[in-house]
């Protein structure tokens, strides 16, 4: 290995582990990230080549250190504390916009049309990127057209207290609140996915065949299956279909509930888990089993859902992904999630004016039930509905009625 090409691998690994630790890109988003950040420093298609098994070891690594961590993490506290001043009528955002010049010109959009607001608080790309160096996050706060006050910038420390993190800040409305913590971000569903294992790969060619109602689907062309299989296809919207070509075979795939379909040409079909999609592309060489199933996550919901990276509709999630969702649905905007169990019972949540509201609706007379409830509330009936298939809001007592 020459030294210009250590140096790339260097470069790359470096890029790779920062965005593996902020668990915000699944692994073929952080690929491309990386391509695209380095892609002057070399041929793409060299850094790409380098960039997969830099991924799959960073994040292979960080899976399993994060099995060792405290339940609730400096990383759960901070989103905790954000969505607190979220409710409480402050625009909170999280890793917002690349520099602080570009995060208090770009703030402003974010206050919802007809909505009232109090201020701001956010850090941005570059203080989480320190942050994951292990030094401390800096938070900015202010009012919106309005020299910051040490009234706002208490209030947004007070709320970092009351989550268990550490505020060092004495008081100066011209200084950033100064947060000492531990950066550790979980990722689970799609953050924590991997190509599937095999003892030998397939290179298919992919062809979308139905619009892909959702985040990170994969591009038509060829691409390796077991990265298909463990990246894309357990994922893939209720109603998409995708046509897998080899050679001269061929398959089409869809989903049916946690069940991957594979239809081919001599109109044979096979139903395999949907983590196991790659058992479908072996049948088209005729080769052997060559992966170990996959157990499949606790919990399955069908999910449609607005949240801060974009809007997905009837895509499959276990409960861990749904509560990692709700968890960070920023109050004041259009986020919900709306899931539907294998019976077909829907629930939807959703944060309105009056706070965070969970309601059962009934398809069939245009109307629901529920109430606001607080974040543990919904995630039992979150966690019921994918575990035990049973809407249980009219457990929750004290319901009202309502017609779409």
């Amino acid at each position: 290995m020459n030294e210009d090409h250590e140096r790339l691998v260097g470069m790359v690994r470096e890029h790779v582990r920062l965005h593996v630790a902020l668990a915000e890109r699944p692994a073929a988003a952080i690929v491309a990230a990386t391509v695209e950040h380095l892609g002057d420093e070399d041929d793409p298609e060299q850094v790409e080549a380098i960039a997969w098994p830099v991924v799959v070891e960073e994040l292979t690594a960080h899976l399993s250190a994060q099995t060792g961590w405290p339940e609730v993490t400096d990383g759960d506290r901070l989103t905790a504390a954000f969505r607190a001043l979220d409710a409480a009528g402050i625009v909170a955002r999280e890793n917002f916009a690349c520099c602080q010049n570009c995060g208090l010109g770009e703030i402003g959009a974010e206050v919802p049309r007809g909505r009232s607001v109090r201020g701001y608080a956010f850090y941005h790309q570059q203080d989480a990127e320190h942050a994951v160096a292990g030094d401390a996050l800096h938070v900015a706060y202010g009012l919106f057209e309005q020299p910051p006050t040490a009234e706002i910038g208490e209030e947004v420390a007070a709320t970092l207290r009351a989550e268990g993190l550490t505020v060092d800040w004495a008081g100066d409305p011209n200084a950033r609140i100064r947060v000492p913590m531990s950066w550790r971000r979980r990722r689970v569903g799609r953050l924590a996915a991997l190509p599937a294992v095999v003892r030998d790969d397939l290179v298919v060619d992919v062809e979308v065949l139905d619009g892909w109602r959702g985040l990170h689907a994969p591009a038509n062309g060829p691409t390796p299956a077991a990265r298909l299989a463990g990246l894309h296809l357990p994922w893939l919207p209720a109603g998409t279909r995708l046509r897998l070509t080899h050679a001269d075979a061929s398959v089409v795939v869809r989903r049916d509930g946690d069940a991957l379909v594979g239809v081919y040409p001599d109109g044979g079909e096979t139903r395999v888990g949907r983590y196991d999609g790659v058992e479908l592309t072996r049948r088209l060489v005729d080769l052997p089993v060559g992966a170990d199933p996959v157990t499949g996550p606790a919990g399955f919901l069908e999910v449609t859902c607005q949240h801060a990276a974009g809007f997905e509709e009837d895509v499959p999630l276990d409960v861990a992904e749904t509560l990692h969702l709700l968890r960070r649905m920023r109050p004041l905007s259009r986020d919900f999630l709306t899931c539907v169990g294998r019976s077909g019972d829907c629930v939807q949540t959703a944060w309105e004016p009056g706070g965070l509201w969970v309601e059962h609706l009934d398809t069939s007379t245009a109307t629901s039930v529920g109430r606001y409830a607080t974040l543990a509330e919904v995630e039992r009936v979150l966690t019921v509905l994918a575990n035990e298939d049973r809407a249980m809001v009219d457990e929750l007592g004290g319901l009202e009625t309502r017609r779409w």
